[in-house]
């Protein structure tokens, strides 16, 4: 795993994976994780998409080995200021950018504050609106491993595997209570109303009928709000559905990337004549 400083107090730990020809010149995407989480909340998605793409994978600040300074406010504006200095760090000017939960939050707004450095914008179970207090009020209370196991089976639905609900569990649970505490608040206030419109990149929103999370009349308003976006309904009552369905949700991302590519490098040819 690489780390880099992004500013002072602030470090980015991240994950960079191509298995692409190593002759060709492979599009980045840029996936990020949800509350509570980090890189390796994507594991499964790294063999489908990094045949063809480079793929980096961060850990949002204060979550797995990144760090944030004592004050940070995990709101999705401030994160998604710090996504931007990373690719500035990394000089990567244009991308794709995929988020799950809380992490598809964060890349609306990201998308939305710097429209032009997106080809693609890819969000699974991502609300643009503020979700409630029962997160942050049982994180208070019971701590982040108690609040992670008495909320794994409806996050991931009826058909998720006790393994699965074990693995996510473990995964959640060790995230730094000052964190998960963080960032549940943060999305209590959430509002992203007016910053969809300003989103240029083609958009997939990906939910299921019985998330829990938010109706998929919801989700509908959400894309009618942005200017190219698509709306695809997986079956399951999980709102988590990149981490229940990763292969899945996976290849609709790559055949809406791929398509993305398509669209853009025939808009440069067309602007180039």
């Amino acid at each position: 795993m690489h780390t880099i400083d992004i500013r002072p107090g602030v470090s980015i730990a991240y994950e960079d994976d191509c298995f692409a020809a190593p002759w060709t010149s492979p599009e980045t995407v840029l996936l990020v994780h949800g509350n509570s989480e980090s890189s390796r909340a994507w594991t499964q998605w790294v063999p489908h998409l990094s045949s063809r793409y480079r793929v980096i994978r961060i850990d949002l600040p204060g979550f797995g080995a990144s760090r944030a300074p004592k004050d940070y406010t995990w709101s999705a504006p401030e994160v998604a200021t710090d996504i931007g200095r990373f690719l500035d760090a990394l000089k990567i000017t244009r991308c794709h950018l995929a988020g799950a939960k809380y992490g598809g939050s964060i890349s609306l707004q990201l998308a939305s504050a710097e429209p032009q450095r997106f080809l693609s914008l890819c969000i699974f179970g991502s609300p643009a609106r503020g979700v409630g207090t029962g997160n942050a009020d049982k994180i208070r209370a019971k701590g982040v491993r108690q609040w992670a196991a008495e909320t794994m089976r409806s996050r991931l639905g009826s058909t998720a595997s006790e393994a699965q609900i074990k693995w996510w569990t473990e995964l959640m649970g060790a995230t730094e209570q000052r964190s998960a505490l963080g960032s549940s608040s943060a999305l209590v206030t959430m509002n992203l109303d007016d910053r969809l419109p300003l989103i240029q990149a083609p958009t997939l929103i990906v939910t299921t009928p019985e998330s829990g999370l938010q109706t998929i009349e919801a989700v509908k308003a959400c894309a009618a709000s942005i200017p190219n976006a698509q709306v695809i309904v997986i079956d399951g009552d999980s709102y988590h559905i990149a981490a229940v369905e990763p292969e899945l949700c996976a290849r609709h991302a790559l055949a809406y990337m791929d398509k993305a590519s398509g669209l853009a490098s025939a808009a440069s040819g067309a602007d180039a004549n």
